[in-house]
């Protein structure tokens, strides 16, 4: 018995990611023509866009996790693998994993990004990330944590080293972790820890570049910056982190800010498995594909979403371009001749970044929000795209009792925090 085969005769597609990407395409694939394999190191999809609000109190882990086979169950000839990927080995067309050698006939590798610390070893050993479930809580634990230990902590200098969180990085989730920090600071810490001076607590974000959220229009450059500063944000911009230690933070400009807080969200890589030489990696870490997601130098391998780099032109690691690449890639795969095959085009439909309560700014075509409608425009279409009715129906029950109460009840320290 072949425990990765519904043993047919057809031409197996292995998936490698449960992402955004691998689960639009899992679905999308003609079973009828193909034995379609799913295989990811987790038993469920992540929804990493909210990941933040987990890491901050927000949301309970499985409100922004899903059971891939649940997601599956409607395809019933979608077969779903737990393993991790050690390799890939092109010349017998076989991966190989944690439960044994998977052949294929047609791979796609959809396993997204990781962290990028720049080769920064130090900062990377004392910095927090946040790209998983379990960096989320983490987090939570960290930053809670920190506050017991200020508590107890008599030098004054000390307690400020223990509240001074700085996050690294200006983009979307960067800004979005810092509004969520300042709305704790705002409005749930001071009722917690009535004992501690909170006004020592500060959050600041470092970025190299001239403006937070870089990649959106200057009115919400702008407007983001305000939201930012309005609700007790430090903006450090045109500052490079040189070191962190896990006690002070050397800027390149030989500035040393004491902490023992910061979040790293400055970069993300592509993340694949061994297996493919320099000429298939291009900058960022990501596998080279043509305007069909086709590996340059395999035919018989894809990639989609943040692995991949398209000749023509690198697209943003976001999540629509994971989910319009994949379905562009399963109607090729589906038609019944590569004549018939379209290129992938993508279709930018705007970029939004929530900063705290009722702040926001949303990038939608021509059309410019900020402030509360920008708000409600980013939060509507974040639960639309939350996978389950029943996450739905929690995310925005805690949504709509985190407004009215202006808390965050899940300030829990189920798995504390310990450095590796």
């Amino acid at each position: 018995m072949d425990i990765f085969s519904l043993n047919t005769s057809k031409k197996r597609i292995l998936i490698i990611g449960g992402g955004f990407g691998g689960i639009e395409i899992a679905r999308r694939l003609d079973t009828r023509q193909y034995e379609v394999l799913l295989i990811d190191k987790h038993n469920y999809f992540t929804f990493q866009p909210l990941l933040y609000q987990v890491a901050t109190g927000g949301l309970e882990p499985d409100s922004v996790a899903y059971p891939l086979r649940k997601i599956l169950k409607k395809n019933k000839d979608v077969l779903f693998r737990l393993t991790e990927v050690t390799s890939i080995d092109q010349v017998s067309s076989k991966v190989m994993t944690t439960i044994g050698e998977i052949p294929y006939d047609i791979l796609i590798i959809a396993t997204g990004a990781m962290t990028n610390f720049f080769n920064m070893v130090e900062t990377e050993k004392n910095a927090l990330a946040l790209k998983s479930v379990t960096d989320a809580l983490n987090i939570r634990s960290f930053v809670l944590q920190k506050f017991e230990a200020a508590l107890l902590e008599k030098s004054k200098e000390e307690q400020k080293r223990m509240m001074n969180f700085v996050v690294v990085g200006g983009g979307p989730t960067g800004v979005e972790i810092s509004g969520a920090l300042a709305e704790l600071k705002r409005h749930v810490l001071p009722h917690d820890y009535p004992e501690l001076d909170i006004s020592m607590m500060e959050i600041s974000i470092l970025e190299s570049g001239e403006n937070v959220l870089d990649v959106m229009s200057e009115f919400s450059k702008r407007k983001a910056k305000d939201q930012l500063i309005e609700i007790g944000v430090k903006l450090l911009l045109k500052q490079q982190l040189k070191s962190y230690d896990g006690r002070e933070a050397v800027l390149a400009d030989g500035t040393i800010i004491e902490t023992s807080s910061l979040i790293w969200t400055a970069g993300v890589k592509g993340n694949f498995p061994a297996g493919f030489d320099a000429t298939s990696v291009v900058r960022g870490n990501r596998l080279l594909v043509n305007d069909f997601n086709q590996l340059v130098s395999n035919e018989n391998i894809y990639a989609i979403g943040d692995v991949a780099s398209m000749q023509s032109g690198a697209h943003p690691m976001v999540a629509p371009v994971a989910i319009q690449q994949a379905i562009n890639l399963a109607k090729n795969l589906n038609r019944k001749t590569k004549n018939d095959r379209k290129k992938f085009v993508y279709k930018d439909k705007g970029s939004m970044a929530t900063i705290g309560r009722s702040r926001a700014v949303a990038d939608i075509k021509f059309l410019h929000l900020k402030g509360f409608f920008a708000w409600l425009a980013w939060l509507f279409i974040h639960l639309m795209l939350l996978v389950g009715f029943r996450n739905r129906v929690i995310v925005l029950f805690n949504w709509v009792w985190n407004y009215l109460s202006y808390d965050r009840a899940i300030r829990l320290i189920i798995r504390p925090y310990k450095k590796n």
